[in-house]
């Protein structure tokens, strides 16, 4: 039952994702040279923490140690982690639920003549043999998913002994969990009065702009840990841009804006929306 439950889940996440690709609303042409770019700079943008330049995530991914390593981009949506690891000279394949994402990712590596294995797949049901991949790559996708702990086993499964995982999910002590949606939206203007908690919360995470997605779920930085356990060495690390504090408690009393930013930097770091995750096999 609960299985049939998660496919049914799945296909509603899956039409969702298909029919509005994570391109950060992009008004350039689609596949173009400015369309990608423009997507590549939002990502730099919203992530000060894991790059001081490019590529992106240079603060965290090993790119000089995957020179000819093999690579997995799981959820790859427009391709721009994608090419990272490929122009690191890395084996990359890549896989989404969704058959936009695919095409999007493919044109991106048509534009820059890359190469890799670039196909439609399934978090939960990874199409690729046991201990196939050096490093597994995940920016988000896992909390969209129904079966998260069924995922994070099948990326124990195509990693090598020893291969490694990055992946990023959301906060449950996050400012934007308790204070914008759980406490703001839901308690403050009713919300939890016609919603229930998971449905507040797919409605003001990604997607809010129009409407919510179909489900989006936040974890504790100990939750996470227990989730990754199968793994024998697993870190945990919370992360955000400080200017986040700017709008605390709320966009029209930004008494954010007065504090040190050293201390704003170690707020975030403590309520920031996304926990970097880092395993081992």
């Amino acid at each position: 039952m609960m299985d049939s439950q998660n496919e049914a889940l799945k296909s509603k996440v899956k039409s969702w994702w298909n029919n509005y690709p994570f391109t950060y609303f992009v008004k350039k042409e689609e596949g173009s040279w400015a369309f990608f770019r423009n997507i590549d700079r939002k990502i730099f943008k919203w992530c000060p923490w894991a790059h001081d330049g490019y590529p992106l995530f240079s603060k965290f991914v090993p790119y000089g140690e995957l020179v000819g390593k093999k690579v997995l981009d799981i959820g790859c949506g427009s391709g721009w982690s994608t090419e990272q690891f490929a122009r690191a000279g890395a084996k990359i394949s890549a896989i989404d639920l969704t058959e936009k994402a695919i095409e999007l990712t493919k044109k991106r590596f048509a534009l820059y003549h890359l190469e890799g294995d670039i196909r439609v797949g399934d978090a939960e049901r990874i199409p690729y043999p046991d201990e196939t991949f050096d490093y597994c790559f995940v920016w988000g996708v896992l909390m969209h998913t129904p079966n998260t702990e069924g995922a994070i086993r099948e990326i124990y499964r195509v990693l090598k002994k020893g291969g490694r995982a990055a992946a990023m999910m959301y906060n449950k002590n996050s400012l934007h969990w308790r204070w914008f949606i759980l406490f703001g939206k839901g308690i403050l203007r009713g919300g939890l009065l016609r919603r229930s908690v998971q449905e507040l919360t797919n409605r003001y995470t990604d997607g809010a702009e129009i409407g919510g997605n179909m489900l989006t779920k936040f974890y504790t930085p100990q939750e996470l840990w227990r989730m990754w356990s199968v793994f024998p060495r697993v870190t945990v690390a919370t992360y955000d841009n400080p200017d986040i504090l700017d709008v605390f408690p709320h966009r029209f009393l930004p008494f954010g804006k007065l504090l040190p930013r050293k201390l704003k930097q170690k707020l975030a770091n403590r309520f920031g929306l996304s926990v970097w995750i880092e395993a081992k096999k």
